[in-house]
């Protein structure tokens, strides 16, 4: 199936109906993507990782004329550009089968004597063998009919201290390729020359030498030097563009990312220089390449490859009472290479080149879904005049690289924006998100909308209804001026009176009497000391039960009997006032019993002298008898509801929520010396994402309340595949050539597709910007 695709930013604002032909690759959970050279061509390649095997997506990469036209000189056939390399039946796509499961792939590229390229694909699966695939010939064969030639595979299992085997399930390889330093664009390395490529296995960091042989075929690497990595468990490898000197390796056990000269491994322990990711865990990584922006005076600045890291981050393993469970995100950090400072970068309006100040949060999604990957993609280098892949819209000042944000406004008449440093991540809702790395922020189509960013306030999307018609229902104020970008979440509220408490709504135990006016409440486990301590939830005294079900226990008199019979037919009538929370009791007070409705008949518990069973529904009350609650929008199931706190009749409620992004176009600095001292408008402690007010009439009927929809005033500029329900987006990869100025590919794993988008016809409606390859 082929069809192009439209770019997604959470809800379309963009339609298609330029579709383009693709080619077919019958993907089964794509993984991996990595380009390489292959003569008049550079050549895709996917880890099919449901089949074992490649498939290899033809790219011509020679440079266009400066009228946009194809070169008649140029080899690369129009109808194999983007097109499968096809199997002997050529209606379908080849399999390069390199083994179980391959999962990452490095595009090694390389030059034959003839100064022609012929690029190598080094592929690790799910064993200790790296497998190795010559793309030249794979491309050759399409021509000659001939068979290409084999995988060759290198086995990385390393020997351990005691004469063992070490964990060598491989995990990831790079390549550090030559980048053309005028165009910032990989290359092919000099013939006769190697490209250092590294592996990571479970336990070790390996340094290989990759080359063609004396024919110019692929051959199998050298293994220069390894080296352990314990403790690091590494997920993911990154080089600086253009650098083999160090490596990057994400560390999925301790804090952040460790880089490692690769002249220092000789063998035993690797020694690292770690990067700190706020003690949190890292899945991604990646380095910067060369970037260009202004001085203060004016005049344009190159800064160096390498000089800003990205790590995506995982969620806390810790939840925090009152809030949303952490979904980690994007961090930034200086890796003391360029003008920027070694570390995470400062919050705005802090400059990362000077200032010392708060670390930044992790950039993260204002609705459901977690970020998996991420990559920066290549900045245009502003110039006099063309030379391609820059021949249209020539840039002589910085910053130059485009993005296509949206239609045009009365604020913004350009749809195409411009910006110094471009990243995209991927995330488990199978959307791929720009983020504009200089300023800490996503790319939010909301901004371009209005001027002064009013188009990134946070919106009302349907104000608050009582649930119940009464003739005087309270009456919830949603404070609207409260609002804050980046941290006012998109989400669905409600604010419930004699709320159920979350996992409390059904507990089994038995009712014993404890005094005269007392009944103990006894359940298993005895971990209510949870709901109790929990800050957010605050079990007390006050707070009160109500019966759902009753039954005999160990009284079985006929007194018993006829209570217990009676009380199942009107359950939860009556509420009893907790007086005591301990782990496994709860001390209910006879005479504090309300009928609901009033005049119900009596409750007897004195009737089952010996105690009774019962499920129990404990409900929140006492001073402060609201329970606020989210829920992300269209989800009703209650059991996902996170409780937000609780507030007093007639009361003032904050909502606090994590910072998720630094939309703004400026922020305040605060002021330290002040007193009380003024914190920075973009601190993470300024948390608060709206509030409201209560007032009016107190409900008389147990578990009625207030619903209410927040916007976050988003709409990210971000490209997916609508059609694509199964989402999971995994592995992004940037590409760029002599005739395509930029492009990204990413994995949707989950919906067996392959998408590639140009950032900067992303969002138009006359020219197709996304591409699905299923």
């Amino acid at each position: 199936m082929n069809r192009a695709l439209l770019l997604l930013p959470l809800l379309a604002i963009a339609c298609s109906t330029n579709a383009s032909t693709v080619g077919v690759g019958q993907f089964n959970a794509p993984t991996g993507l990595a380009a390489t050279g292959a003569g008049d061509r550079d050549v895709m390649f996917v880890a099919n990782t449901g089949r074992d095997g490649l498939r290899a997506l033809q790219l011509c990469n020679g440079p266009l004329l400066l009228d946009g036209g194809i070169d008649p000189a140029d080899t690369c056939p129009t109808n194999q550009d983007r097109q499968f390399v096809p199997a002997p039946i050529r209606v379908f796509p080849a399999t390069v089968e390199t083994g179980e499961r391959p999962m990452r792939i490095a595009g090694v590229r390389l030059s034959r004597a003839d100064g022609s390229s012929a690029g190598v694909a080094l592929v690790t699966g799910a064993d200790s063998s790296l497998a190795i695939v010559d793309a030249r010939t794979l491309i050759e064969t399409q021509s000659t009919g001939g068979a290409s030639r084999p995988v060759l595979h290198l086995d990385l299992a390393g020997p351990a201290p005691d004469g063992g085997t070490l964990e060598s399930q491989l995990v990831d390889v790079v390549a550090a390729n030559p980048v053309d330093p005028e165009l910032d664009i990989e290359v092919s390395a000099a013939p006769g020359r190697t490209v250092t490529a590294f592996v990571a296995t479970r336990s070790e960091l390996v340094v290989l030498d990759v080359g063609l042989d004396a024919s110019g075929f692929a051959q199998v690497p050298s293994i220069r030097a390894r080296c352990t990595l314990g403790p690091v468990v590494a997920t993911k490898l990154a080089v600086v563009p253009g650098d083999d000197a160090q490596v990057f390796v994400a560390d999925g056990a301790g804090d952040g990312v460790v880089s490692i000269q690769t002249a220092s491994v000789a063998g035993g322990p690797c020694t690292v220089d770690r990067f700190t990711a706020g003690g949190r865990q890292v899945r991604s990584v990646a380095l910067s390449p060369r970037w260009y922006d202004q001085d203060a005076s004016g005049q344009t600045r190159t800064r160096p490859a390498g000089e800003l890291m990205m790590m995506v981050v995982e969620p806390l393993a810790t939840a925090q009472p009152g809030r949303e469970l952490d979904t980690g995100g994007v961090l930034f950090a200086g890796t003391g290479r360029g003008l920027v400072l070694r570390g995470i970068v400062p919050i705005p309006p802090f400059d990362p080149t000077k200032d010392v100040a708060e670390p930044m949060q992790p950039i993260s999604l204002p609705a459901k879904g977690l970020t998996r990957e991420g990559t920066f993609l290549r900045a245009i280098k502003p110039r006099p005049g063309p030379l391609p892949p820059d021949v249209v819209n020539i840039c002589t000042a910085p910053p130059c690289t485009r993005l296509y944000v949206g239609q045009p406004t009365t604020s913004t008449p350009s749809s195409v924006q411009l910006f110094g440093l471009l990243a995209v991540v991927s995330a488990t809702d199978g959307i791929t998100y720009f983020i504009d790395v200089p300023n800490r922020r996503l790319v939010n189509y909301n901004r371009y909308t209005l001027a002064n960013d009013a188009g990134l306030v946070p919106t009302l999307d349907s104000p608050p209804s009582y649930s119940t018609v009464v003739t005087s229902p309270p009456v919830l104020t949603v404070d609207t001026s409260t609002f804050e970008p980046g941290v006012t979440h998109r989400g669905s509220w409600r604010a419930v009176w004699h709320s159920r408490i979350p996992a409390l709504e059904r507990r089994a135990g038995t009712v014993t009497h404890a005094g005269a006016d007392i009944l103990r409440f006894t359940t298993t486990p005895a971990d209510l000391a949870a709901w109790r301590d929990d800050p957010a939830i605050a079990l007390a005294p006050g707070d009160v039960v109500a019966f759902a079900a009753v039954s005999l226990a160990a009284d079985t008199s006929a007194p018993c009997q006829d209570m217990v019979s009676s009380e199942m037919q009107n359950p939860r009538r009556f509420e009893l006032t907790i007086t005591d929370v301990q782990p496994d009791h709860l001390d209910l007070q006879i005479s504090s019993i309300v009928y609901r409705p009033a005049g119900s008949a009596v409750f007897h518990p004195e009737a089952c002298s010996g105690g009774f069973g019962a499920v129990a529904e404990v409900r929140a009350a006492g001073t402060q008898p609201w329970l606020v609650l989210e829920a992300k929008p269209g989800d009703l199931e209650a059991a996902r509801l996170s409780v937000n706190g609780r507030v007093a009749e007639g009361g003032k409620f904050l909502v606090h929520q994590q910072r998720f992004d630094y939309p703004r176009s400026t922020y305040d600095p605060g002021d330290p010396t002040s007193i009380p001292p003024k914190l920075p408008q973009a601190a993470s402690a300024n948390d608060v994402a709206f509030s409201f007010q209560l007032s009016g009439p107190i409900p008389i009927t147990p578990g009625t309340g207030f619903i209410w929809n927040i916007g976050s005033g988003y709409l990210p500029v971000a490209y997916s595949d609508v059609n694509a329900t199964a989402g999971l987006a995994t592995v992004v990869y940037p590409y760029s050539s002599r005739r395509l100025p930029s492009l990204v590919f990413t994995s949707l794993t989950g919906s067996n597709e392959v998408l590639q988008a140009d950032p900067a016809l992303v969002l138009s409606p006359t020219a197709t910007g996304v591409v699905g390859y299923h």
